[in-house]
């Protein structure tokens, strides 16, 4: 059965449910049904105006002439000189001016979709219930400014590297794609503008102190804004909104579903017990030159998820909780694949020789390597590096995406010259100073034709993750701020951590990481004519990485130097509330992130329901990206202070 045919089945079951369509007479009359769902309209846009800087159409060098100077390789001057002081004059090209040829677009609209959800639950048994949720999502990606890979044919052939479904033709929105294998998540069925899949598709029976769940589900083990501390067990979908939905709804519409089994079992009102198993299935991120792709399209992702064998794997685990008063505590351990990810340099695969004539700088190379019998093209298919447009044009631009994205520019050219010998046979030789780094770069970059693009390979890792945690509920006079005050302290452990690695060798970074989070929570009416005010107040604290999942050693690089790292780990604060008015047909809500190295987020929303069918939602998303004179580097939300931007949703429930 094709997938077009599974799908349209599997909705036909939910959709002969939602209507109660049902034989006469049988097992089949003890059947009950209950049926509901909403449509809505969600638009974003964009208040600066700013278009993604990890996009094609937002790159800032886009248009501008960066001076290029090339350098006589060591390997061609018998190790007498650096890549510092001769410079290359004999071809024509050697001062050749790094410019990428797209223009700079700004985008008037982020995000543009029309949703629709249909929940169906089925009791099949006083038992067992059947439950699903169908959720279908269209972008007609019209109200953005498209980057057209073919539009790059004409230069050396176009972009030749990678799944032509990303990285040719116009952006695909919504496919998730890894090598191998263009259908990765079960009962999930996606095209360039469509996603439609099942959130929820269970049985679950329920008998006295035991639940089991089976099929496809989401496991939600931690409610916080923005943190996730227990919340370990599934991965999130950045494909439609990133992180920029409405914070108060704890990632609920981000966490990606999977196959599994989940039992829980109360064993007394004080103690409940909660296990799974799980597929695995990875987080997924935005594909390239759509709003809110997060990874540089200068480079080529190659996702291993089935070639590794990763989409064979299962993660489990274990949660405890227990209540005693006023007291309540958990723990965890979880036994899982990490579902991020990590990032090393891999091979191209792409035979595609130096461009140029006798006279150039990359036809110099061919000549020299023909004597031995080589092409360019042979060594470059082994190396990370493909001849080809829409990559990285200048050393300028490569320190200012190292620096973007966490790296170190540097040590990104050793590792790159040390994991891969080919690169070596292509005269490339190891740095030892920013200056010499930069120069080789240009040298390569003018070689390539004006530039090259970089390929790298997503893998993931095994790890432990063991959490602990407590909370405690304050008595105090009745009606004041402290009392019915809820504290919660949780906290979790990963030994030898696996990192994305700076330099994006494949020996990455192994890490112990700690993360912590103090957690207050309180209802509070200030006035009888008003519903209580929902208050929270968190901290947190990541020993290694940032909120991001980011190995803080690849902070603090910039377009003059590599990488510095930081030291003394992430601490981020959250204050949100949420302000019901009478009848509650209006709620007012807000949302703040605080970054302590100079960074924050603020999101001020309203919702509106004039009716009972009709609901109206609006949310303004501002990001500073460096505040009090922060490096950008050195801060969490630089890399998506682009985003500032109000959304509204329109929804319709039935």
């Amino acid at each position: 059965m094709t997938n077009s045919k599974r799908m349209a089945a599997a909705a036909a079951v939910l959709l002969g449910a939602a209507t109660g369509a049902q034989a006469d007479g049988g097992w089949l009359d003890d059947i009950s049904v209950s049926a509901g769902g909403f449509v809505r309209l969600e638009v974003a846009g964009a208040s600066t105006r700013d278009t993604n800087p990890a996009n094609q159409l937002g790159n800032a060098f886009n248009g501008r002439s960066v001076p290029r100077q090339a350098y006589t390789p060591p390997a061609l001057a018998a190790g007498l000189i650096t890549w510092d002081t001769l410079p290359y004059n004999l071809s024509t090209d050697a001062s050749s001016p790094g410019l990428r040829p797209m223009p700079y677009e700004e985008n008037d609209v982020n995000y543009s979709i029309l949703r629709g959800e249909l929940e169906v639950g089925m009791t099949l048994t006083p038992d067992l219930q059947l439950i699903g949720r169908l959720r279908a999502i269209y972008d007609p990606g019209e109200f953005y400014e498209e980057f057209d890979a073919d539009t790059l044919n004409f230069d050396r052939g176009g972009i030749t590297g990678g799944d032509p479904a990303l990285y040719r033709g116009r952006p695909n929105y919504f496919e998730y794609r890894v090598e191998g294998d263009a259908h990765p998540n079960p009962l999930e069925w996606a095209g360039e503008n469509y996603l439609v899949y099942f959130p929820a598709l269970i049985f679950d029976y329920n008998r006295g102190p035991l639940n089991v769940r089976v099929g496809n589900q989401q496991i939600a083990w931690g409610q916080a804004i923005f943190f996730r501390v227990f919340d370990v067990v599934d991965g999130l979908d950045l494909r439609r909104h990133l992180v920029l939905d409405y914070a108060q709804e704890e990632y609920a519409d981000e966490r990606v579903p999977a196959l599994g089994l989940r039992v829980g079992y109360q064993f007394s009102d004080a103690l409940l017990a909660d296990a799974f198993i799980q597929k695995f299935q990875p987080t997924v991120y935005g594909n390239p030159n759509t709003p809110y792709n997060v990874i540089p399209v200068q480079f080529t992702v190659h996702d291993r998820y089935s070639e590794g064998g990763w989409d064979d794997e299962y993660s489990y685990g274990l949660r405890l909780k227990a209540n005693y008063g006023q007291w309540g505590f958990q723990a965890m351990a979880v036994q899982r694949y990490n579902p991020d990810g990590v990032f090393r340099w891999t091979a191209s695969g792409v035979d595609k020789n130096l461009p140029g004539g006798p006279l150039t700088l990359g036809g110099q190379v061919n000549a020299l390597l023909a004597l031995e019998g080589l092409t360019s093209g042979e060594l470059m298919a082994q190396t990370p590096l493909e001849a080809s447009p829409g990559g990285v044009y200048s050393a300028n631009e490569w320190y200012n995406y190292s620096a973007w994205a966490r790296l170190d520019g540097t040590g990104l050219v050793n590792a790159l010259i040390h994991d891969f010998p080919a690169a070596r046979q292509l005269f490339a030789s190891p740095v030892e100073t920013y200056e010499q780094s930069f120069n080789q770069l240009n040298t390569f970059f003018i070689a390539g034709g004006s530039g090259l693009r970089g390929h790298i390979a997503r893998e993931y890792f095994q790890e432990e993750v063991y959490g602990l945690g407590a909370s405690y509920v304050t008595e105090g006079e009745p009606g004041s701020l402290f009392d019915q005050l809820i504290i919660n302290l949780e906290v979790n452990y990963t030994p030898d951590r696996v990192f994305t690695a700076p330099d994006l060798n494949g020996e990455f970074v192994k890490d112990d990481a700690w993360v912590g989070a103090l957690v207050m929570e309180k209802y509070f009416r200030f006035t009888q004519a008003f519903p209580a005010t929902y208050f929270v107040f968190q901290y947190m604290h990541r020993s290694v990485d940032d909120l991001f999942g980011r190995h803080l050693s690849g902070y603090g690089g910039t377009e003059d130097h590599s990488a510095t790292g930081v030291s003394g780990g992430s601490n981020y604060y959250v204050f949100a509330f949420q302000q019901p008015f009478p009848q509650d047909i209006y709620r007012a809500g807000f949302a703040l992130l605080y970054d302590q190295r100079g960074s924050m987020l603020v999101q001020p929303g309203i919702k509106w329901k004039p009716s009972g069918a009709w609901t109206v939602e609006a949310f303004y998303t501002h990001v500073w990206g460096s505040i009090g004179g922060a490096e950008p580097s050195e801060t969490l939300l630089s890399t998506i202070d682009h985003a500032d931007e109000l959304t509204l949703r329109l929804a319709y429930q039935f």
